[in-house]
C-alpha cells in the first residue's frame, strides 16, 4: 500500500519515467533513489509496479546517495581493450614511421605536413620495422582509425597551378614578334620553327598485348634500346 499524501499524477509519472530513460549509470540510480524517497513508505513497491525499475538497483542508488560518491560498476571492465594497451609502443612507432615521410606543402602557402604513405604501407613497415608480428598487429582498417586519432588524415592534394599569364611572359612574346618580323623583311634570313615532343622508349614494349611489329611485344617495359624526342620543322614563310 503506498503511503503518501498524495498520489503522483500521470504528467508527473511520465516525467520520471522519461528522465530516468535518459539517464545512465550513478545519475540514473541516484535520480531513482530520490523518487523513491519523494513517494515515501511502500515507494520501491509502486516505481517497480509503475515503471518497471528494479529493487536492487534502486538500493544500490540510495547507497550512493547517502555515501556521495558513485559505486564502482562493472561497466569499466567491460568492452574489448585498446590495441595501445596491448601493444603500448605501437602509437609512437606509427608516429616514428609517419615523421620519416612527412614533406612540406610546395606551395609554402600553409604549415601542413604531407605523408604519401597509405594505411597498409604503415602495417607493412610496422612489421618490418618495427618488429610486430602479424597475429599480434591490428588491421588495416583498425590501423586506418588510428592514424585518424592521431590527426593523420587522407586529403586530396590539388596540383600547383602554373601561372598563365606573366608580365615577363608577355614580354618574351613581345621581344620574339620583333625579332621575328625583322627576320621576315631580310631576303636573306630564314627563319625555321622547331617543335619537340616528350621523349620515348624504343624497344618491344606491351601495347594492348600486340606490338607495331610482327614480332609478341613484352609484357613490362625493360631496358629500352634507345630513346627518341620526336620533333618537328616548320617553315613559316
Amino acid at each position: 500500500m503506498l503511503m503518501t499524501k498524495e498520489k503522483p499524477n500521470v504528467k508527473e509519472s511520465l516525467l520520471w519515467k522519461n528522465t530516468a530513460s535518459a539517464l545512465v549509470g550513478s545519475a540514473r540510480r541516484m535520480f531513482m533513489a530520490e523518487v523513491v524517497e519523494l513517494l515515501g513508505w511502500g515507494g520501491q513497491r509502486y516505481v517497480e509496479k509503475t515503471f518497471g525499475w528494479d529493487r536492487k538497483t534502486i538500493r544500490k542508488g540510495q547507497q550512493e546517495r547517502d555515501a556521495g560518491e558513485p559505486a564502482l560498476d562493472g561497466r569499466c571492465r567491460s568492452g574489448r581493450k585498446k590495441a595501445e594497451e596491448h601493444c603500448p609502443r605501437l602509437l609512437d612507432d606509427i608516429v616514428d614511421i609517419l615523421d620519416t615521410t612527412g614533406q612540406t606543402d610546395p606551395t609554402f602557402r600553409s604549415t601542413r605536413i604531407y605523408t604519401p604513405i597509405t594505411a597498409r604501407e604503415v602495417r607493412r613497415r610496422l612489421l618490418e620495422q618495427k618488429g610486430y608480428t602479424d597475429s599480434q598487429l591490428i588491421g588495416e582498417r583498425s590501423l586506418r582509425t588510428k592514424l585518424n586519432m592521431l590527426g593523420y588524415r587522407p586529403q586530396r592534394i590539388r596540383k600547383c597551378k602554373p601561372h598563365k599569364r606573366l608580365p615577363e611572359t608577355d614580354a618574351i612574346f613581345e621581344e620574339i614578334h620583333r625579332v621575328n618580323a625583322q627576320a621576315d623583311e631580310q631576303p636573306g634570313v630564314l627563319r625555321l620553327s622547331l617543335d619537340t615532343k616528350t621523349t620515348v622508349k624504343v624497344g618491344a614494349f606491351s601495347r594492348g598485348g600486340k606490338s607495331r611489329c610482327p614480332q609478341p611485344a613484352c609484357d613490362h617495359d625493360f631496358d629500352a634500346k634507345c630513346t627518341l624526342t620526336p620533333f618537328g620543322i616548320l617553315l613559316p614563310k
